[in-house]
């Protein structure tokens, strides 16, 4: 089983600091910046960069600054562990512990998000209460990095597309002004990103026949070297 990681960057100075491990994924005509990581998601898979037998990721230039793992840890840590369907990584120094589950760290961060999800979810037809989901914290991911089986990449993308397909045509007009708004005081992007990067985990909390491995400190208190030093938990 191969293991291929893209590495996303969208201008010129971001180049020097991709990791050698994975691979440069141009992204500088960003023909969708709205949609972040999910359009690039969405493109690469109809393009056949999700090859069966294979585990395929695609992350963002941030990910050595933000994790403080190299891409060859990451790429360790997901040969260690066969047979999984999906692999992930989180970021240290997150809130993972203080929320209930994802949405309700969202709403904190970017009011209305949990109510205007519940209703596309409801308008899709994914039955799930998001106020009453209580997440472990090997389910929750505040960042897109992870990598998955051809298997999984079917699954997680039949998930999400007709939740973008209502985003973009099925919304109410109140609905439709929300999601396009400003959702975040330093982060200068709309409501889309942030719902889209959480359906990952809400599709995790829905499919419990789902082989996760997911690299989490198990510490309250985890601090930056612990993590960066490679503890990790499958």
């Amino acid at each position: 089983m191969a293991t291929t990681i893209h590495q996303i960057f969208y201008d010129q100075a971001q180049l020097p600091r991709l990791d050698r491990a994975f691979v440069p994924y141009d992204n500088r005509a960003n023909p969708a910046p709205e949609w972040r990581e999910y359009h690039v998601f969405s493109r690469a898979y109809r393009g056949g960069l999700c090859p069966a037998g294979d585990v395929t990721g695609f992350v963002s230039w941030k990910f050595g600054i933000k994790t403080g793992v190299a891409g060859e840890e990451f790429l360790g840590f997901i040969a260690d562990r066969p047979g999984c369907d999906v692999y992930f990584l989180n970021p240290p120094r997150l809130e993972r512990r203080r929320y209930r589950n994802i949405w309700y760290q969202g709403e904190r961060h970017h009011p209305g998000i949990l109510g205007l999800t519940q209703r596309i979810l409801a308008e899709v037809g994914v039955k799930i209460d998001l106020e009453a989901l209580c997440q472990p914290q090997s389910q929750i991911l505040f960042c897109n990095y992870w990598a998955g089986t051809r298997s999984f990449w079917d699954t997680y993308m039949a998930f999400c597309e007709p939740i973008r397909e209502c985003i973009e045509h099925r919304l109410s007009a109140a609905d439709q002004a929300l999601i396009h708004s400003r959702a975040d005081r330093v982060i200068d992007a709309t409501y889309v990103p942030f719902i889209m990067e959480r359906l990952f985990s809400t599709l995790l909390s829905l499919r419990s026949d789902l082989r996760v491995a997911a690299w989490v400190d198990p510490s309250p208190q985890a601090s930056w070297w612990r993590v960066f030093r490679g503890r990790r938990v499958a």
